[in-house]
């Protein structure tokens, strides 16, 4: 069995998703990363980009979907993800408990009339939905979690297996101890996702909002000692154009902006 890492970019995007000419290049698509390993299929966040997972990439894996946290960039192409209408299909999804709510009544208030025509567990797909408390496995992939700093809370998500892992810091802003908990969380990981939603003047604008920056990103990395650095949550208003820029200011460093379509083979 094949233990190797792979991630594919779906969903850059944070906010809201977005379309038109300038957003070709990096994306649209609302938060959503597939990671495949070990018989699995597994989606980090299910914002617009899990609409759009690479052909094939799902036959005769075992679907996981873990949720960072509940806000709608994040969910809204859950209720319209294509494998919940096959009969048969076994969806597993994981999620943490927020607000005195289990990650099934987060979903339910989204998922459910008059939001949505019908409830997860109408779909012709057998759903499960679950809290993770503490470390747990999808198949071969042990995944770990961290509480992040973002207002009402989000995951911090690390992937293991076959000796590579990645960590996904989204929704990410480092406050108080939260950078310091993430490098020790994320050390020596092969890949770190994290939230670079601001540009460098647009933070203090921002503060407390829950994103962070790529010199933060960068600091962070340094801290962890880990591989490559992949920034995520682009703001709605970022085009390609403004993200060039960015990502060319970057240059040396080994970190890169994400872009829809990419893969990773760790």
């Amino acid at each position: 069995m094949d233990d190797a890492l792979r991630l594919t970019v779906l969903g850059t995007r944070g906010s809201v998703p977005v379309s038109g000419s300038g957003f070709l290049e990096f994306g649209g698509e609302s938060s959503c990363y597939l990671v495949e390993a070990g018989g699995q299929a597994i989606f980090l966040d299910a914002g617009t980009g899990i609409l759009s997972p690479p052909a094939g990439a799902l036959d005769g894996k075992e679907i996981g979907i873990l949720i960072t946290h509940a806000h709608l960039d994040h969910l809204l192409g859950l209720p319209l993800f294509p494998p919940l209408f096959e009969p048969g299909r076994e969806i597993r999804i994981v999620g943490r408990r927020r607000g005195g709510l289990t990650t099934e009544r987060q979903l339910a208030r989204f998922v459910s009339g008059p939001l949505w025509p019908c409830t997860l567990d109408e779909f012709p797909a057998r759903v499960r939905v679950l809290d993770e408390d503490g470390p747990f496995r999808l198949g071969n992939v042990l995944v770990e979690s961290m509480e992040g700093s973002h207002p009402g809370g989000c995951s911090v998500y690390k992937l293991s297996c076959g000796g590579k892992s990645l960590v996904l810091a989204t929704d990410f802003e480092p406050m108080g101890d939260a950078a310091a908990r993430l490098a020790a969380f994320a050390k020596g990981t092969d890949l770190l996702l994290y939230d670079a939603q601001y540009a460098e003047q647009d933070y203090e604008a921002h503060r407390g909002y829950g994103h962070s920056t790529a010199a933060e990103g960068l600091r962070i990395r340094r801290e962890s000692g880990a591989g490559s650095l992949l920034l995520i949550h682009h703001a709605p208003d970022a085009d390609d154009a403004s993200l060039r820029e960015r990502e060319a200011r970057l240059a040396g460093t080994g970190a890169h902006y994400a872009r829809k379509g990419e893969v990773y083979e760790l």
